[in-house]
């Protein structure tokens, strides 16, 4: 079986009875910056997620890299990790069954990052770029090792630099795509309000792996699922550092493989449950966020 009807069998084979919204998944990262304005230092994000895991508010170390702790997890939050960046950091929070139950997520990580941030002496930055020529790479696992060998770290470091907020929204198959096509048609919405778009250009540019332009933003609409899948595997794999095409990948790790097609709206499973990622959103205001996922809401006809 080609790689086309692997994703295709993969994306079929979840539920088709449920409505659009569900499921609500959140990423929100934030830039963390000392009382001078400048990012942290590592050590001072280390300080940060000890500190949240020694401090009786529920969140324990689940992930290491040799010294370092990498991530820390909350059973209602969710997760708490690098997001390249040393001083950035996102939350992931688990998928939630309303509206209400993902903000309430939110906000919890939100205020112990905060928290913990203030007992060290710095404080959360709500900005979607933080200008700075420091190097601020961290990488945390051997995932981000392998990109760091395929892009160069002139390339990788652009990203370090960005704050996002994406949104992860369940919808039923026989609708994903004519929802995706929904968003696409809302695109220029998204970019007016998106200034990380150049660096996340730039970086497909300076990237030493010669990715298809296309593989950041990709395309707007599709004529159904089988569309989806032909143009997902116009995109080599990343394995062992370098792009491999589909025809020399004998076991394709799906999941993996999406997460590194950076379309600005690209479908996803919560475990058998389909859903869509929606992309392309600036790191603001606390109480903007909700603000961005009820406009997404709206877009894809909750």
């Amino acid at each position: 079986m080609n790689s086309k009807e692997l994703l295709r069998g993969w994306f079929e084979a979840s539920g088709d009875d449920m409505k659009v919204g569900e499921t609500i998944g959140a990423e929100v990262e934030t830039s963390v910056v000392g009382e001078d304005g400048q990012p942290i230092t590592v050590e001072k994000s280390q300080e940060i997620f000890r500190l949240l895991a020694t401090s009786g508010r529920e969140w324990t170390v689940r992930t290491r890299k040799g010294n370092l702790v990498t991530e820390i997890v909350h059973d209602h939050v969710g997760s708490m990790l690098y997001e390249l960046g040393r001083q950035n950091i996102e939350i992931a929070t688990l998928p939630a069954t309303s509206r209400e139950r993902c903000q309430g997520k939110v906000f919890q990580g939100i205020w112990d990052l905060k928290w913990a941030a203030e007992e060290v002496g710095a404080r959360l930055w709500h900005r979607p770029i933080i200008n700075t020529d420091e190097d601020l790479l961290v990488i945390p696992d051997e995932r981000d090792a392998t990109w760091l060998d395929l892009d160069g770290r002139e390339a990788l470091t652009l990203l370090t630099k960005c704050s996002a907020v994406q949104f992860t929204v369940g919808v039923p198959r026989s609708r994903a795509i004519g929802v995706i096509n929904r968003l696409g048609d809302r695109i220029d919405d998204f970019l007016k309000d998106y200034p990380q778009e150049a660096l996340w250009r730039d970086y497909i540019a300076t990237s030493k792996a010669g990715y298809r332009p296309d593989r950041y933003g990709g395309p707007l609409h599709f004529r159904d699922l089988e569309h989806y899948c032909e143009e997902l595997v116009r995109h080599d794999v990343v394995q062992n550092g370098r792009l491999v095409p589909h025809s020399e990948i004998a076991d394709l790790d799906i999941p993996l493989f999406l997460r590194s097609v950076w379309w600005y709206f690209r479908l996803k499973k919560y475990g058998r449950r389909l859903a869509i990622e929606v992309r392309p959103m600036p790191r603001r205001e606390d109480a903007y966020i909700f603000e961005q996922l009820d406009t997404v809401l709206q877009i894809m006809g909750q």
